[in-house]
């Protein structure tokens, strides 16, 4: 009988206890004395902490400015925007893509490649290509990109790519 009435006091206090949590008063209170501590806002968190421990109270969470924040997304808007503005050619890398035809005209040579799904699209010289290339020649075979990269050290290499034209039979 007296073990029934003993839980049932702990089970009020604990209810109690979580109430006042949820509400926000036991926060409130312990906020408040924080702040009424005298030099709280302009002590560091080491004396605080010291402070804190040596009246008896329950330290409070600081947070170190030290540390990157936990919370701050890792893709910053700038590049998701260019992410986001990729379109036609600029989708792919050279190696994604099929040459298919080179026409010959006033304005000299034009070609045509195609992705994966059969999209074709037409290349002329200054066309950009993946996220780094662009073409800087087109031959009566072949179309030459330039690939600029930035190496290890941070300093911008540069390397060509040639997408061969396969003549008819070949593969």
């Amino acid at each position: 009988m007296m073990n029934s009435v003993y839980s049932k006091n702990i089970v009020l206090t604990v209810t109690f206890v979580a109430g006042l949590c949820c509400m926000g008063t036991w926060n409130d209170a312990s906020a408040q004395t924080a702040a009424n501590a005298p030099g709280a806002d302009t002590a560091n968190p080491a004396q605080m902490l010291e402070t804190t421990l040596a009246t008896g109270q329950t330290p409070q969470f600081v947070y170190n400015r030290e540390r990157p924040d936990p919370f701050f997304p890792f893709l910053t808007q700038e590049i998701m925007k260019a992410k986001a503005e990729l379109t036609g050619t600029q989708k792919y890398e050279p190696a994604q893509l099929t040459l298919v035809a080179i026409v010959s005209g006033k304005r000299g040579f034009l070609a045509m490649v195609q992705d994966s799904s059969g999209v074709g699209y037409v290349l002329r010289k200054g066309t950009k290509i993946g996220e780094t290339g662009e073409v800087i020649q087109i031959a009566h075979d072949k179309v030459i990109i330039e690939q600029s990269l930035k190496n290890v050290t941070g300093d911008n290499t540069s390397r060509k790519v040639e997408m061969i034209l396969s003549k008819e039979g070949e593969k």
